[in-house]
């Protein structure tokens, strides 16, 4: 380690400030986490890696994008990387890594961003590790590069009643032994629900005070699954529900995935529905379609809709969704990656997990499908996706949503067409479909 003053020169997709330095003649890229561009910084150096990383130890001069942390422990908890970083100052690096992630021919495309209304207490989902360790339950967020809590007092970006429940769990699982994580979300009466995955031994105090919590409305419910167990034990309504896009009640399966921010959630949904609305396609395939957050739009633009999802409780979610609302769609039990559509599918939707969807991209490429909306809530997997599709289609749009401010992470929509002339060999309908359940 060397001590060196270095110039933020950006901000790398992974959230880290990007500096350079010359070593023995050779110039080096160097990772310095919580920093801004312009920030002048005096840091320790470790040149032994590839790139070459720096641990701040002063700022010597801040940039212009540099901000009081609203968090004390935003240095240390990995919940929130760009506590530092003004909300303006978030939002200009996520476009510039969204459309550097592009393929270079897209770059151009027309793009949009939806800027954060709010920063601060705006979660409305969290995922927190519990452990007991040395005679106390500990709660937290994992530390940041390890698998150990951060203990803090307060969490400035969850949502009040999400905030209190946080608050409670370690009182909650008192007495009981070893670790689990637990997610947080808002159940009916817009109540606490929690999902918990334990290794180990829970107190059957546990038990009792969670059952008193829903009685006395400070939990709707909760779900306990321990160990090997094949069933999770429930008390109360573990259900988690959101406000849908078209301001009706979205069930969302217990534990099951569901964006950060409500509000920008809902203007997401709204968009995808947007870019769908003038096409004016009769069949379409949702992909990775979970309790129906966009289906529930999707099915009034489009005559015939199939959701495709692999998780049974959100498949159960989303038939609920669509029928509390009127609306018709088949929705099939299946692998996303693997599901094949029909030969006279005109649009795909796609709303894959960070890993992306490889393997969807290779099939469209090969395909006549003419549209394709891709969600993404990760950059590089997103245009490592992109590149397989650019020798037949182009962007019509590109928009950006700040869904986790505070965060590196953004979450994506890209419409694409494809261009006439432009297809590899072979085509989606060539493929027979797989089992599922309907």
């Amino acid at each position: 380690m060397q001590a060196v003053e270095l110039t933020v020169a950006s901000l790398a997709p992974g959230g880290d400030g990007l500096a350079h330095v010359v070593i023995d003649g050779e110039r080096r890229a160097v990772f310095l986490p919580d920093t801004a561009p312009g920030d002048v910084v005096r840091a320790d150096l470790d040149a032994s890696r590839r790139p070459a990383r720096g641990r701040v130890l002063e700022v010597l001069s801040a940039g212009p994008g540099r901000v009081p942390s609203a968090c004390p422990w935003s240095t240390r908890c990995g919940g929130c990387d760009w506590m530092h970083l003004s909300l303006e100052a978030q939002g200009r690096a996520h476009v510039e890594h969204v459309l550097a992630a592009l393929p270079a021919a897209w770059r151009g495309a027309p793009a949009t961003h939806h800027a954060a209304v709010e920063g601060l207490a705006y979660r409305t989902r969290a995922r927190l590790h519990v452990r007991w360790e040395r005679g106390r339950i500990e709660v937290g967020m994992h530390e940041t590069g390890t698998h150990d809590p951060v203990v803090v007092d307060v969490c400035a970006v969850l949502e009040p009643a999400v905030e209190n429940a946080r608050r409670n769990l370690g009182a909650l699982f008192q007495g009981s032994r070893g670790q689990g994580d637990v997610q947080i979300a808002l159940g009916s009466e817009r109540r606490p629900v929690l999902e918990v995955r334990w290794t180990g031994e829970i107190a059957d105090s546990c038990f009792a005070r969670l059952e008193q919590a829903v009685k006395a409305g400070e939990l709707a419910g909760a779900r306990v699954l321990v160990g090997d167990a094949s069933r999770p034990a429930v008390v109360g309504d573990p259900t988690p529900w959101v406000p849908g896009a078209d301001d009706v009640p979205l069930r969302l399966a217990p534990g099951g995935f569901g964006q950060a921010s409500e509000r920008m959630n809902a203007t997401l949904a709204l968009h995808v529905a947007a870019l769908v609305r003038p096409l004016a396609v009769d069949k379409a395939v949702e992909l990775y379609a979970g309790s129906g957050n966009l289906s529930v739009v999707l099915a009034r633009e489009v005559r015939e809709l199939v959701l495709v999802e692999s998780s049974r409780e959100a498949c159960d979610a989303a038939r609920a969704n669509l029928a509390a609302r009127g609306l018709r769609a088949r929705v099939v039990e299946a692998d996303a990656a693997a599901y094949a559509w029909g030969a006279t599918t005109r649009l795909v939707v796609l709303d894959p997990p960070r890993t992306g969807a490889r393997a969807v991209a290779e099939r469209l490429a090969a395909s006549r499908v003419p549209h394709v909306v891709y969600v993404s809530c990760d950059p590089q997997t997103l245009g490592r996706d992109l590149a397989l599709l650019a020798p037949g289609y182009v962007a019509r749009s590109v928009a950006t949503f700040e869904m986790f401010p505070q965060t590196s992470h953004v979450e994506t929509v890209v419409a694409l067409e494809r261009v006439r002339g432009r297809q590899v060999s072979g085509s989606a309908g060539a493929w027979s479909k797989p089992g599922g359940r309907s």
